[in-house]
């Protein structure tokens, strides 16, 4: 056989499979965007909601006086409208529940606890059974059992509730004040990890039973996504769980290919920013303190041979002693 009836022979064979080859590259790279298009959509609900939040209410309603509940449940309701708006379904009742169905989860992270808005089946005033997102009743940050003696009911700041099972007593006030009794609030850094721990702990145990109610209840519904924890880095939990905020979490959304829609929007949703601390390095130390520091705009900024170049900032305490920096021994951060 001549070489070119080979090389036609070898087109003829083969051109199915490029043909192939090349549609699945582009449904990957429309589904790629069509993901993205998701998470957008989300994350900017989320912002919204988020802003709600940050002015509690305040700039939504004719009067100032609003508290934490109204805020949350206006919060929820700019997040729903913000998603609806953005997928054309805003009073189609059929298109907003397929749209409620991909987002079973919201939580609300406050101060003193959190709240879960969460998909869920109830009987209406007619005796009917209705699927809708519903409050579940604010729960608390606890932590473990600290040397077999004090239940810690920690706060988003430094406030801690103590209840001493010896002495059958409940105390308040900030860690530092507990200090003598509780080793482990000697020092920040400890305090910091047990406080976080307590609260991410506290929070996935509570999504990670309704997600297990959500799939007992919805076999048999036309709710056909089975709700999964998703792998969440460390990191993003220290960011997310420092202020109040939100956390979303979406699965379900449709797609052209691959593994099913999961996405969670997290550190994006933090609306009561901390007074940011400042980071710099001073006598070959690196340090972070509070931005007004006695000690760093009297004595270190002045001093001559401090190089004002090596000031940064970061949001919390958990940044800075991430990225090497020490806390000041005078304003205590």
């Amino acid at each position: 056989m001549r070489l070119t009836s080979l090389a036609i022979t070898f087109l003829i064979i083969v051109s199915p499979f490029i043909y192939i080859s090349a549609q699945e590259t582009e449904v990957a790279i429309q589904d790629q965007r069509l993901r993205y298009y998701y998470d957008n959509i989300i994350d900017n609900a989320v912002a919204d909601a988020a802003f709600i939040l940050s002015n509690k209410g305040t700039d939504f309603t004719y009067t100032g006086n609003v508290n934490i509940s109204d805020a949350r449940k206006l919060a929820a309701e700019a997040f729903f409208d913000s998603v609806y708006y953005s997928f054309n379904a805003k009073g189609n009742q059929s298109l907003m529940a397929r749209v409620d169905a991909c987002i079973p989860v919201l939580v609300f992270l406050e101060s003193e606890g959190f709240s879960l808005y969460v998909l869920d089946e109830y009987k209406n005033i007619n005796g009917q059974n209705e699927i809708k997102h519903l409050w579940f009743p604010v729960q608390h940050y606890i932590g473990e059992v600290i040397s077999d003696r004090f239940v810690i009911r920690y706060t988003l700041e430094n406030k801690v509730y103590v209840f001493d099972i010896i002495e059958q007593t409940l105390m308040e006030g900030d860690y530092s004040e507990f200090r003598d009794i509780i080793p482990f609030f000697k020092e920040k850094q400890d305090f910091e990890n047990l406080r976080i721990t307590a609260i991410k702990n506290s929070v996935v145990e509570k999504i990670m039973a309704y997600m297990n109610y959500y799939n007992q209840w919805a076999l048999g519904k036309s709710l056909s996504v089975k709700l999964e924890f998703p792998s969440i880095e460390d990191a993003d939990w220290k960011r997310a769980l420092t202020d109040e905020g939100i956390m979303v979490f979406t699965q379900g959304f449709p797609v052209l290919s691959g593994k099913n829609y999961k996405h969670y929007a997290l550190g994006a949703a933090r609306v009561i920013r901390k007074a940011p601390l400042t980071g710099y390095t001073y006598q070959g130390v690196l340090y972070y303190c509070r931005t007004d520091c006695a000690h760093l705009q009297n004595t270190v900024i002045s001093d001559i041979g401090f190089n004002q170049d090596s000031m940064t900032y970061f949001s919390n305490a958990y940044e800075a002693a991430a990225s090497g920096y020490f806390p000041c021994p005078f304003c205590r951060p």
